[in-house]
């Protein structure tokens, strides 16, 4: 599925696309309400505090779904030009914050990002105006690996667990081939057939279209 925005009542989701990965970044607002989040801060993250800006729409969260560095690479922007966005992450995956979104151990990128305001536990809600969230931990590409869920939409945000037919790498730090199985299974493929997945790369794809592909393989 091609990469567009959309819509559930006044829930809007824009989706920004770059750097050599085809990394994700999302706004997801509520227009009523005029306040957003972004999940999953990536490359020129200008383009999103610029979209941010121009809709009027008051930013109140950066929601991480893991710290590798190119989903954190934007997250110094939670406290430039005055501002002092809180972030969410999940302190499984504090060590690679520390190591400055290091996919290995001992290995920098140099990508810093503030301490965490909010640590994430699976289960919890959290709230995009009137929509509600549910953060699903997911670990197996890393150990703090988690999606966001508002189950009322209709929408998923994967990070690096599910992709198009595809999950993420499990040979970096913390990850584990046996644990992003368990994930997938017991964390996704129950939910809804017509569940949107919006994944960290590339193409959305849903719970439908993955169910078949991964039952080939686990």
């Amino acid at each position: 599925m091609e990469l567009t925005n959309e819509t559930y009542e006044n829930l809007r989701l824009v989706p920004i696309q770059t750097g050599p990965m085809a990394n994700n970044c999302y706004i997801v607002a509520d227009t009523e309400k005029k306040e957003c989040v972004v999940i999953d801060a990536s490359f020129d993250f200008e383009q999103a505090t610029r979209k941010i800006d121009a809709e009027g729409w008051r930013w109140i969260g950066f929601w991480a779904t893991h710290a590798h560095y190119d989903h954190i690479y934007g997250a110094k922007y939670t406290k430039t030009d005055g501002r002092d966005i809180p972030i969410a992450l999940h302190p499984d995956d504090e060590p690679i914050r520390i190591g400055e979104g290091g996919a290995r151990m001992g290995q920098s990128r140099g990508v810093r990002c503030p301490e965490p305001a909010i640590r994430l536990q699976d289960g919890m809600t959290l709230w995009v105006g009137s929509y509600r969230f549910t953060v699903l931990h997911t670990p197996g590409h890393s150990p703090g690996s988690v999606c966001y869920y508002c189950a009322a939409a209709g929408w998923l945000f994967s990070g690096d667990t599910v992709f198009y037919h595809d999950h993420g790498r499990t040979d970096l730090y913390g990850g584990s081939q046996s644990t992003i199985e368990k994930s997938i299974n017991t964390k996704i493929l129950t939910l809804p057939d017509e569940t949107l997945i919006f994944p960290g790369h590339e193409s959305f794809t849903s719970v439908g279209a993955e169910r078949p592909f991964f039952g080939q393989y686990f």
